[in-house]
């Protein structure tokens, strides 16, 4: 009988420790301030995306070939004593291959950073001039053709779900080069794009900034503005004012047209060789345009373009940024071309991002 009732007291005593460590503390609850306290998961930070609705797809990867047709050029050899000297050359055809890389290195929803490298290359096909040689400028299109090889970086850095920096970075080596050996600092230009921008919705972002660009042969310091803008599932805006800009018709989500202008150039190297003089082509060209884009399969997409090519800038200079015509100073102009107005066509195979 003793045993049983230390065993009941004893199973009482633990049931009155165990109560009174679990319950709780009506004071200590009361005073607590629950303000000083977060959530447990705080909410994340939102960025925009880079993105517009049915917007053409970014290409990470094309290859591309490129002929325009018949035109005529005349090229003037300017003389500080009036006597210029021109001829006319006929050319058959001006192609070349295209070629361009658009990797993302970093992508994340705070910053993208895309590395890529560009490359194309012209073929002139002319007629033989009369007088042909290394201190003709025709006589070395002739016979080297022109290129371009570059490294860029793009970086997307958007500040909330609303606004966003672009900065855009580039090198190239433009001239008549036919190998790496031949590659010099004279062939190398710099150009560069900042723009501060703002995305109100998924069908809309447009910004303002400046640029450093080539693009119409010779370098300019330029405001940039960007606009992407769609409307409807159907036509939408696509521009980077000056460089090039577009209306968009979506037959579909793997099929559009496309109508604009793109501006192109560089400054291009031209070594002299004998008595000729080393030249600066400052060449820059207007393309108005109309291109098609249709998926085939997967993220592989096929381009085709068709328009004219204006020529905005075909001079040789002596010196690569100068000013336009300087012969007393010997820092101008030594040839300078009128070029016919031909039709042009482009067609690349593309693999696109998701």
């Amino acid at each position: 009988m003793m045993h049983r009732t230390l065993a009941l007291a004893l199973c009482l005593a633990a049931s009155n420790t165990a109560w009174a460590q679990t319950k709780p503390d009506s004071a200590a609850t009361a005073d607590d301030d629950f303000s000083a306290y977060g959530d447990a998961d705080a909410p994340a930070t939102s960025y925009c995306t880079q993105k517009v609705l049915y917007l053409t797809p970014t290409r990470l990867f094309s290859f591309g070939y490129e002929a325009q047709g018949p035109f005529t050029m005349k090229t003037t050899r300017e003389a500080a004593n009036d006597a210029d000297v021109s001829q006319t050359t006929d050319v058959s055809s001006l192609r070349g291959f295209r070629f361009q890389t658009n990797t993302p290195v970093i992508s994340r929803n705070n910053i993208i950073l895309n590395v890529g490298l560009s490359y194309w290359n012209s073929t002139f096909d002319m007629a033989a001039a009369p007088a042909a040689g290394d201190d003709d400028l025709t006589g070395r299109l002739r016979s080297r053709g022109l290129r371009t090889g570059g490294l860029q970086a793009t970086l997307f850095k958007p500040l909330d779900n609303k606004h966003f920096i672009i900065a855009q970075a580039q090198a190239d080596v433009s001239g008549n080069y036919l190998g790496f050996n031949e590659l010099t600092g004279q062939q190398l230009t710099y150009s560069g794009t900042a723009i501060y921008g703002w995305k109100p919705s998924d069908n809309l972002m447009y910004g303002f900034g400046l640029t450093r660009t080539y693009r119409a042969g010779q370098v300019l310091h330029i405001p940039v503005i960007l606009f992407n803008r769609t409307f409807n599932p159907r036509w939408g805006i696509e521009a980077i004012v000056p460089a090039r800009a577009a209306v968009r018709y979506n037959f579909s989500p793997s099929s559009m047209l496309l109508a604009g202008y793109e501006i192109e150039g560089n400054a291009f190297f031209l070594p002299g060789a004998g008595a000729g003089p080393d030249l600066w082509l400052r060449r820059g060209e207007l393309k108005p345009r109309i291109g098609y884009e249709q998926k085939l399969a997967g993220f592989v997409w096929l381009a085709v373009q068709a328009g004219v090519r204006y020529n905005w800038r075909f001079a040789a200079f002596d010196t690569q940024n100068g000013g336009d015509k300087d012969l007393k100073d010997n820092q101008g102009r030594i040839f300078n071309t009128d070029m016919g107005l031909p039709f042009y066509a482009n067609v690349s195979l593309n693999l696109v991002s998701p």
